[in-house]
């Protein structure tokens, strides 16, 4: 009937009902829900505590990242660089760079010539010495006084005056003076009364109390002396001991720390042959004076007054007096030979 068998529709409908006895088994075929609990529970490995939300994510990240790296990596992973302790907007740390050291010397610029500082102490002692080769031409022009001289010093030293005032009170005058004439001072001198003022002191004193051939020798001493002191001390005084703490068998006169040997047997010498240049007469040996006075005669005499000039000025050359060297040098050195030549012309009379 239909063209079908009863046989066959038989065996499709029982074929169904499997299926679904299998899907949905009956009640009696099913276990005990507590024996399967049971059964269940035991076959199941043991489950840790469940990580909290961050760490859980963070976890689940690292093994998902750890399976897509290849194998080569997986064996070293180096740590992660541990956060700086400062903190800037938000959570977002602040990176730090690490500066660079000071002592690393940079290179210049390809082109560019690196500037040095220029060093203004020869300028200033060449300066310094032009004053005694000017002292000696005034001095062979022989005038019959000083007064015109002394009186040109005098304004020179009211002019320096002022405008030293003007730089000490006023930073603007200042900061244009330094522009233009500032190398013509020491680091020393830029918040006090500048070494020239004193040298205009201490010149024009030498010319109004001491007779003319002693003046001039100490301006030459001023002059030379003190600048071969100081060229001679700070190009071979380190390789000298210094002077000692005072002149010996005078404690009250004490020595500046900073002279040494060498600027001190350097200042001895130039004043020795200022000495012997100056008051020497030829082949004779005669001192030659520009005062009515003779001091005395002979060779020895000569050497002996040259002698005095120079220790004499590089004693007081080397003294710590507190006081700038330009004002005490030509006064102590002028008084020295002044008082020499005084008792020898006593002495020999």
């Amino acid at each position: 009937m239909n063209g079908h068998s009863p046989s066959s529709s038989k065996v499709d409908g029982s074929g169904d009902n499997e299926m679904r006895i299998r899907k949905n088994p009956p009640r009696s075929a099913r276990p005990s829900s507590l024996v399967d609990n049971i059964n269940h529970l035991n076959t199941l490995p043991t489950i840790p505590d469940p990580p909290t939300e961050d760490s859980d994510n963070t976890s689940t990240v690292e093994d998902d990242t750890q399976k897509d790296l290849p194998s080569s990596t997986n064996t070293h992973i180096p740590p992660p660089p541990a956060p700086s302790t400062q903190t800037g907007t938000g959570d977002r740390p602040v990176v730090t760079r690490k500066r660079r050291s000071s002592s690393v010397k940079r290179k210049p610029s390809p082109g560019v010539t690196p500037t040095k500082a220029v060093d203004w102490e020869i300028p200033r002692k060449t300066l310094h010495s032009s004053i005694g080769f000017l002292t000696l031409f005034l001095n062979h022009l022989n005038p019959p006084t000083l007064k015109p001289l002394i009186t040109v010093l005098t304004s020179c030293l009211i002019s320096v005056t002022v405008t030293d005032f003007f730089r000490l009170q006023f930073p603007a005058f200042a900061e244009i003076w330094e522009n233009y004439l500032g190398f013509l001072m020491r680091e020393s001198e830029r918040n006090k009364i500048n070494g020239v003022v004193w040298y205009l002191i201490g010149v024009i004193a030498v010319l109004s109390l001491y007779p003319r051939d002693v003046a001039v020798v100490a301006i030459l001493t001023l002059s030379w002396s003190d600048t071969t002191a100081s060229t001679i001390g700070r190009l071979w005084g380190k390789y000298t001991k210094p002077l000692p703490s005072h002149v010996p068998g005078i404690k009250a006169l004490k020595f500046a720390p900073r002279k040494s040997l060498a600027g001190f047997l350097a200042a001895s010498v130039t004043g020795f042959l200022i000495g012997i240049t100056f008051w020497w007469s030829g082949s004779k040996g005669r001192w030659i004076v520009l005062d009515v006075e003779d001091w005395g005669h002979g060779y020895w005499g000569l050497w002996v007054t040259a002698a005095v000039v120079g220790l004499g000025g590089a004693v007081v050359e080397a003294l710590d007096l507190g006081v700038d060297d330009n004002l005490t040098l030509p006064i102590l050195s002028g008084a020295v030979v002044w008082a020499w030549l005084a008792a020898t012309n006593f002495l020999l009379k």
